[in-house]
């Protein structure tokens, strides 16, 4: 027998069978460099508020199976942080216990985040039901999370706020306390709770071995499909496209994706030819990687600001033939910013089209014209010859093996199928924003670092390869209407 720990409890609060595969162990490993960074900074951000309890005790590294007694009861400890314990069925870990003098605890959760999240109470619920098991009253809730106001060398103290969520807490952990037996259960037995549709079944790890296993065009499967139209949709029974009654309330995109599926056909607006005709040559092509980290990389930056760190530009003509390669990556060592505008307006000249898709590019383009006054009129023109060929797509075109998707990584196996990122070192913009801040906390030797900004541009460079193969494609479509 193993024990509850919270991520199973709370899993087991969202959907009983994902708790149940949480604790069987069956949830996929989260792996890549991304996860790496989160997993490294959220240990640093921990550490960090360690400095706040000069006096505390460390207890990482233990499991104490009696609360009640060691470090608990011991007069002469006041803090104890990474505290990690056991009662009956359930395991805990506190970021920080405080006594108090009528012998009750504080307790402090530390947050990454700059902002209140509703699952910061739910943990710290948990670990104070747990200790209510062992007879530990926790008279305090306190959440510790980062100021954004705070910049590399200021005082540690300035770099944590503090939230009071004694209440919530308190209701939370009575209600947790009341279903902990239930949940224990649930969670022991041999055999799986027994499935059922929901809406949160459509960003699950375990859909496809779950809800999603036998079924053929699942309703997650239509673009966009609101919160509300998800449980109506359950609610009749309707697990698949083809179970769509013909008069339930659709988007007209979603009307067309389930027309689709249901003919084996492929969506072509009458609008596609004119909005791909707007598109004016010169056409370039443009794609940004950026990084966020939790602590900030440069001085005068705050926690948690997402930094431009690479492009990549392709300019071509109008049969798809690229005239010329424009590729950056910023010295990791310092904030590029406004060399990277500078480079911008350097190779965007001032005629042309300037296809992205999405629209982060135009938003970053826009900060950028903010953050840099001299450089604004130039950079707001060349916003403002910005096209967003995902919501030409979008709009314009449908293929059942977008899936109701309309993202370049769904969008390219489906009309491209000969073009793929499987082969590239990084091939997904978490792991190159990570990458790239690995580089900047100085974690790789001069080989790693060089070896790493090769992968970023060869990353990037796929992305506009991408988008003028795609651009083309609907080009060759639109020739034949």
């Amino acid at each position: 027998m193993g024990y509850i720990n919270k991520i199973a409890f709370i899993n087991y609060l969202n959907c009983p069978t994902l708790g149940w595969m949480t604790k069987k162990g069956m949830l996929p490993k989260l792996t890549g460099l991304n996860n790496e960074l989160l997993i490294l900074e959220n240990k640093n951000v921990h550490k960090m508020s360690w400095q706040l309890f000069p006096d505390a005790v460390n207890a990482r590294g233990l499991k104490v199976f009696d609360p009640s007694k060691g470090l608990i009861s011991n007069p002469n400890v006041k803090t104890i942080y990474e505290f990690s314990f056991v009662v009956g069925n359930y395991s805990a870990r506190a970021d920080i216990l405080q006594k108090f003098d009528n012998n009750s605890w504080h307790l402090f959760k530390v947050k990454s985040g700059s902002k209140y999240k509703v699952k910061y109470v739910q943990d710290m619920s948990f670990v104070a039901m747990v200790l209510s098991k062992a007879g530990i009253k926790v008279s305090k809730a306190v959440i510790l999370y980062l100021s954004n106001g705070y910049r590399l060398g200021m005082d540690i103290s300035q770099l944590f706020k503090e939230l009071d969520c004694t209440e919530k807490v308190e209701l939370k952990a009575q209600e947790f306390l009341s279903i902990s037996d239930k949940a224990f259960e649930v969670l022991e037995s041999e055999n799986m709770p027994r499935p059922y549709l929901k809406r949160g079944c459509k960003n699950c790890p375990m859909f496809d071995n779950c809800m999603g296993k036998n079924a053929k065009r699942h309703i997650f499967d239509l673009p966009r499909l609101s919160v509300l139209a998800i449980e109506e949709l359950i609610a009749l029974g309707a697990d698949t496209v083809d179970k769509v009654p013909e008069n339930f309330e659709l988007t007209e995109m979603q009307k067309i994706a389930r027309n689709c599926v249901l003919t084996d056909t492929t969506y072509v607006s009458e609008n596609l030819k004119t909005e791909i005709e707007n598109i004016k040559q010169p056409f370039y092509y443009l794609d940004f990687e950026s990084v966020t980290t939790i602590m900030p990389l440069y001085e005068g930056i705050a926690p948690h600001t997402q930094l431009l760190t690479q492009f990549s530009l392709d300019k071509t003509d109008g049969v798809g033939s690229i005239l010329n390669h424009y590729e950056y990556i910023a010295n990791h060592t310092k904030d590029c910013r406004r060399e990277i505008a500078e480079k911008l307006i350097e190779y965007l000249g001032e005629d042309g089209s300037i296809v992205t898709y999405a629209n982060f590019e135009r938003i970053s383009i826009f900060k950028l014209a903010s953050l840099f006054p001299d450089l604004c009129e130039k950079l707001n023109k060349i916003a403002d010859r910005i096209v967003d060929l995902e919501l030409i797509v979008r709009k314009n075109y449908y293929n059942v093996n977008f899936y109701g998707r309309s993202s370049i990584k769904k969008v390219l196996p489906a009309l491209i199928p000969e073009m793929s990122y499987k082969d590239l070192e990084i091939s997904e913009g978490g792991d190159a924003a990570a990458a790239f801040a690995f580089m900047a906390m100085g974690l790789y030797d001069e080989k790693k670092i060089e070896e790493t900004k090769e992968n970023l541009l060869k990353y990037c460079a796929q992305d506009t390869l991408a988008m003028v193969r795609i651009h083309q494609f609907l080009i060759r479509i639109c020739s034949h209407k």
